[in-house]
């Protein structure tokens, strides 16, 4: 955990304390300065990545969240930036960065195309959104059956699981994010080093081949590929 103080840094330097939520498992020890940033810290049950989907699965109050990584820190404005297009956006998870599928594509993970919120001027549909650089949610977007989280496994590949949970009529967009116009030196969030270590989602992912994200998409392909794209 004492590696997260980057991240909560860069979010607390443009969100207020009171307004930040982490949610960690119940046994967790906390280190000093995350239990005196401020910040509303939340028990819960391990459900691994799916964790930061607290505000889904506890009777919290919220309804519109930002999700946002543990090793990522987020540029001058970000949040700002996705609060606004949430609100002209109203029916869209809004999102830094999205995954799509050409109708040429084999639906596999390795043969989608990536949108980042720093290399476009306008909003583009997306199939999924991919969590690594935040996105905004509404509990009323989700299906009734956004519960239970799946198995273990699928802690891999929550952002395609939440994704096909998704009611019909929500599309997810990304947010177009310019340094220029804030003054910031690079164009979106900016991964820890920590998370692309042996030990990484990430490095797990690549590892099986990306097993536990094909077989997400192969469970809600229907779902998926029916969402409009750009």
């Amino acid at each position: 955990m004492n590696k997260i103080a980057p991240m909560l840094q860069s979010l607390l330097d443009q969100w207020p304390a009171d307004r930040v939520l982490l949610v960690v498992a119940y046994e967790l020890e906390l280190p000093t300065f995350i239990e005196n940033s401020g910040i509303r810290i939340v028990r819960s049950k391990d459900y691994g990545a799916f964790k930061k989907h607290g505000p889904l699965y506890m009777d919290l109050g919220i309804n519109r969240y930002i999700v946002a990584d543990d090793d990522t820190v987020f540029p001058r404005g970000w949040f700002e930036n996705l609060l606004f297009w949430s609100d002209r956006l109203p029916g869209h998870v809004v999102c830094g960065r999205g995954r799509i599928w050409k109708p040429a594509a084999v639906l596999h993970y390795p043969n989608s195309e990536t949108v980042f919120a720093g290399e476009i001027s306008e909003p583009v549909l997306c199939h999924i959104y991919n969590g690594v650089d935040t996105a905004i949610f509404r509990r009323d977007y989700f299906e009734p059956d956004v519960f239970p989280f799946p198995k273990r496994d699928f802690t891999y590949s929550e952002d395609i699981w939440i994704s096909a949970k998704l009611k019909d009529n929500v599309s997810i967009s990304v947010i177009p994010y310019s340094k220029e116009k804030h003054k910031e030196d690079f164009s979106g969030p900016k991964a820890l080093p920590y998370a692309w270590g042996q030990d990484s989602l990430c490095a797990h992912a690549i590892a099986n081949g990306f097993a536990s994200k094909n077989k997400a998409l192969k469970e809600h392909r229907s779902k998926i590929l029916a969402r409009a794209y750009s």
